[in-house]
């Protein structure tokens, strides 16, 4: 799971957390995560976009609360009218609850293409939960439910999601099918990384198949340059100023032959 500092924003939380949402910006909320205690005790972060055509969700949890995810929404965005959930990558903890967003909302599913026969058919050895189980990181009746996947995108696709333009990025390292989404929403340049980066330069290595360096040093360039202003990652702290440096940092280690650092260390666990 997740262990991590306190949360740098300018809002007061209680020492529990609760089960509140955290409003970032007017139209930006993380509606779910483990380690700030506002959703269920295996999800990763799930951001909500409010566009002008609806909400759009980034990652979705593992799908034991999928109703605290939508009583969430309700209580901050003031709606549940989930137009599109776009997921970065097939690993549990952030694609669980896909099937039971999409039945409660009817909400258009976006995801790597790489992902998608994985996610269609409830694939759990491709998808990591059978070694995940086995290890303990989840209990032993853990499944995952099969999902229709509306859309799935490639390296490079342009994609409209609830009024929002998005840039899909492939960044292999953490797995095979992890995807980072750029976006320009309300004059501001985001990128949800989901397990990729992390905030302070982290790489999301860990030991599982499909994981590992090699991928990192063929597709970590692919996000200098993007001028990222807010970083939202699947895990750990996030930043709404500078968020390009967190990157760059990363890279120019790649670059001089050094490994960042992974999770796992620093007490940020996956």
């Amino acid at each position: 799971m997740v262990s991590c500092p306190p949360v740098p924003w300018g809002r007061k939380f209680k020492s529990t957390f609760g089960r509140d949402p955290v409003r970032l910006t007017p139209s930006l909320a993380l509606v779910g995560s483990l380690q700030f205690g506002i959703s269920g005790p295996f999800d990763s972060h799930v951001y909500a976009l409010k566009g002008p055509a609806g909400i759009v969700m980034i990652d979705v949890g593992a799908g034991t609360h999928t109703e605290q995810l939508l009583d969430n929404l309700r209580s901050d965005l003031m709606t549940d009218a989930v137009k599109a959930l776009v997921l970065t990558h097939c690993h549990l903890d952030h694609c669980g609850g896909a099937a039971g967003v999409r039945k409660r909302t009817a909400c258009q599913v976006i995801a790597p293409q790489l992902s998608r026969s994985v996610l269609e058919t409830g694939d759990e050895e491709a998808c990591g939960l059978r070694s995940a189980r086995e290890q303990g990181t989840y209990p032993p009746d853990f499944r995952l439910e099969p999902c229709p996947v509306d859309l799935g995108v490639a390296d490079g696709a342009n994609f409209e999601a609830g009024g929002i333009n998005f840039k899909a990025i492939h960044v292999r390292g953490h797995s095979e099918d992890m995807f980072c989404y750029w976006t320009h929403f309300n004059g501001h340049n985001w990128l949800f990384t989901g397990d990729a980066v992390f905030y302070g330069g982290v790489l999301g290595v860990i030991n599982v198949r499909g994981s590992g360096m090699d991928g990192y040093r063929s597709d970590l360039r692919k996000l200098q340059g993007l001028a990222v202003e807010g970083l939202f990652p699947g895990h750990g702290l996030m930043t709404l100023k500078d968020g390009q440096k967190h990157i760059d940092r990363a890279i120019e280690q790649v670059k001089k032959g050094f490994l960042p650092p992974q999770v796992g260390q620093g007490g940020l666990v996956l």
